[in-house]
């Protein structure tokens, strides 16, 4: 009887060794840095990668692996949080990676039937849950049930593209009227939820992407760009996402291609099949305005823009249209349509990325505008209607 107690007694101990071992091994590499243990259900073999987030000039593999019976692993470590991306078979999901240990479960049909993104259950991972939970608060307030009545108006405008009657067209219009202010106030809290989180947690990595693209020109002010940039510190700083998106956008509009900096040069085709340069055309002062064909404000701002140069072109004033982010054809055809006079240059890529003259002057959306001298200074960066036509009034003298 002792005996057996004492082979029990010894196997127990032997047993808590070895789990504390585990423990301490896996705790140790959790320390050291990160392991990232993936599930694939239904598919046993293939390649992942591990990807940077928010720089869209240049993509960065962190690292990559293959796919063994359903599973794979990374490891390493980082610094501090930072979202990434999860690639497989060029579609992607994205996850905070920290120094802990992070299980991701995928279903293979889910990837397959996704479009470009597909969905991962993430575990593991304290900023990633943080950072899902700041979403999930700020998209329950677009779900709200009180703005349930603003589906009707999308409704309404797939009904008119579908009839293709402008009885239900102007009843879509009349609706998205009445209902703006419901809406602006929906807008209102989404971005104002975004905006608290970040001004309390100005030093978080998460902050940085809970702001995700609100910073961008066509959401703020030229105060508001100014603030934020600088709100941030620390960590936040450091993630890709500031430093490829914030940054450049900060930058663009302060720095690089703001008022009083000097806008590139560049030489397109005309429609006409003519070489250009924006430095050759003969006007005191230049709108260069980068649109494409499908770009509904961008058509919708024409007929202004033809007014506009009808009342100042014997003065000196011009446009010249970049057509950029389009397909030729379908560009050319909107020329014909709108019968807009003034210079058009094409601006050519592949499929719809934006062209190298657009990049070169940081296009962050269309339409975007630029009023310049005839030395190509840049006198106001995507003006307002009111802010164009109280410049040239001011410039013309009328």
């Amino acid at each position: 009887m002792k005996n057996f107690v004492l082979r029990i007694t010894v196997v127990l101990i032997v047993f808590t060794l070895i789990t504390a071992c585990k423990d301490y091994t896996t705790q140790s590499r959790e320390k050291a840095g990160y392991i990232i243990s993936g599930t694939i259900k239904g598919l046993d073999q293939g390649f992942v990668k591990m990807t940077d987030y928010g720089n869209r000039e240049k993509v960065t593999v962190i690292d990559s692996t293959q796919i063994v019976n359903g599973t794979f692993e990374f490891t390493g470590k980082v610094d501090f949080p930072d979202m990434v991306n999860l690639s497989i078979d060029g579609k992607i999901s994205r996850f905070f990676l920290e120094n802990s240990h992070i299980t991701l479960d995928i279903d293979w049909s889910e990837v397959q039937a996704s479009n470009w993104q597909f969905n991962s259950k993430v575990s593991g991972s304290k900023s990633h849950d943080q950072f899902a939970a700041i979403e999930a608060q700020t998209q329950a307030i677009l779900e709200d049930p009180k703005y349930k009545t603003l589906a009707k108006v999308r409704e309404l405008y797939a009904q008119a593209k579908k009839t293709k009657s402008a009885e239900d067209l102007e009843k879509a219009k009349s609706l998205q009227k009445e209902l703006m202010p419901l809406s602006k106030e929906r807008m209102d809290r989404y971005v104002k939820a975004k905006k608290d989180f970040v001004r309390n947690n100005p030093g978080s990595p998460i902050a940085v992407h809970i702001l995700g693209y609100q910073y961008t020109e066509g959401r703020m002010t030229k105060d508001e760009l100014k603030g934020y940039y600088n709100l941030f510190t620390g960590n936040a700083r450091e993630t890709v996402f500031f430093k490829h998106h914030i940054t450049k956008v900060y930058k663009d509009n302060f720095e690089n291609l703001g008022i009083g900096n000097t806008a590139p040069d560049f030489t397109l085709n005309t429609v006409e099949g003519n070489e250009l340069a924006l430095s050759k055309v003969n006007a005191k002062y230049k709108l260069v305005d980068f649109w494409a064909s499908w770009c509904i404000p961008c058509r919708t701002s024409f007929p202004h823009l033809k007014e506009l140069r009808k009342q100042y072109k014997k003065d000196g004033f011009e446009i010249v249209g970049i057509g950029t982010a389009d397909v030729e054809e379908q560009w050319r055809k909107a020329i014909e349509e709108d019968e807009t006079p003034w210079i058009h240059v094409f601006d050519a890529a592949e499929g719809r990325a934006y062209g190298p003259v657009a990049k070169s002057y940081g296009v962050p959306h269309l339409p975007t505008t630029f009023l310049i001298d005839n030395n190509n200074t840049i006198l106001l960066r995507n003006p307002t209607k009111d802010e164009l036509d109280t410049k040239l009034k001011e410039l013309f003298g009328h």
